[in-house]
């Protein structure tokens, strides 16, 4: 599906900075609220600014979210979406790793242990990273 065959499908359709806006189908719009545009890889995305989920947009004039997908290649983007959760996955472990940098030291010291100046420095490291975030998750 092509955004110019989607806007036939909707009302009130206006040129809106690179998109489009127009009547969301899925609620009584009295003026343009949903928002369209398409991306350069061929994807659509549509934004309600009521609210309305895109299932209920598309659904309201007969279509499916495959429809916003080139050629209804929704499997194939949805193969991106796994690598990002990957990333996350990867980006935890890292953080977990910092914890446990920092436990070893605790520990190593609590024993009475001296640590080497690389071991100090990787646990400075450790340290640094945990307080960057836990400054960003507040603000």
């Amino acid at each position: 599906m092509t955004l110019d065959l989607l806007l036939d499908r909707l009302d009130g359709v206006k040129k809106s900075g690179k998109g489009y806006m127009a009547k969301c189908p899925a609620h009584s719009d009295s003026s343009p609220s949903l928002g369209l545009t398409e991306l350069s890889d061929g994807r659509i995305l549509i934004n309600c600014l009521a609210g309305c989920p895109t299932h209920d947009v598309l659904t309201s004039i007969g279509l499916s979210m495959g429809d916003l997908f080139p050629d209804g290649k929704l499997g194939e983007f949805r193969g991106f979406q796994r690598i990002k959760e990957n990333a996350k996955a990867k980006q935890k472990d890292k953080y977990f790793r910092d914890e446990i940098i920092l436990e070893i030291a605790k520990s190593e010291r609590k024993s009475g242990k001296r640590l080497s100046q690389q071991d100090m420095e990787t646990e400075r490291q450790a340290f640094m990273r945990i307080r960057a975030r836990n400054q960003n998750a507040i603000t």
